[in-house]
């Protein structure tokens, strides 16, 4: 599955370069300020968020004065944490993650992004502590959440100069990743587990 859609990527930016007029590329690195919403509930603490990473590509397709596309592969780490009185429990998770979108230039430097996203958990962990005998427990993440993740991006980004462009965007996690049917994990069979995060981000085009 993830081969294919790494394959199903590549063609499609073979095929938008084709039409590009202007094509740039850099490299893109930032934070995650990362949460996971859980529905439902139940008797779950409300999360806390987890500080995590980004890192890598961007391939930029001038399509005309206005409308880009714009193609990044991305590291990216997220997760979560639970705290209770007596344990907490995190979720860690890396993921390959893989952008396709519209980049609407407002003005010479102002623009927007809107695209999807297809995230592929490469690794992680279920890391469970227990404050009271002060123990840990970690449990792979591949065992409990799915393998491919789909997400849409929205975001806003500010170019400095023809090199360098700072940039917010915000992730909503669109698929159900409870992969864990038989309750090994932290979560019940019946909850629902979607990523969110906030990227804060810099992107060093070279020219």
């Amino acid at each position: 599955m993830k081969l294919k859609v790494l394959a199903l990527f590549a063609l499609l930016a073979i095929s938008v370069t084709a039409f590009a007029q202007d094509v740039e590329f850099g490299v893109k690195g930032g934070l995650n300020f990362s949460s996971i919403n859980v529905d439902p509930q139940e008797d779950l603490p409300n999360p806390d968020g987890r500080i995590g990473f980004h890192l890598g590509g961007v391939v930029n397709f001038g399509l005309s004065e206005k409308l880009d596309v714009q193609a990044e592969l991305l590291l990216n780490t997220l997760g979560a944490k639970f705290e209770e009185a007596d344990e907490i429990e995190r979720v860690k998770l890396t993921y390959l993650s893989l952008l396709g979108a519209l980049k609407y230039n407002v003005d010479d430097n102002f623009n927007i992004v809107l695209g999807p996203q297809i995230n592929l958990l490469t690794g992680g962990e279920f890391e469970e502590e227990d404050k009271i005998e002060n123990s840990k427990e970690s449990l792979d993440a591949n065992n409990f959440y799915k393998g491919v993740d789909f997400s849409l991006a929205l975001g806003i980004g500010y170019k400095i100069d023809d090199s360098i462009e700072l940039g917010a965007r915000y992730n909503i996690g669109l698929t159900d990743n409870n992969d864990d049917a038989v309750e090994e994990g932290f979560f019940d069979s019946n909850q629902a587990l979607k990523n969110r995060y906030l990227q804060l981000s810099a992107i060093f085009f070279f020219n």
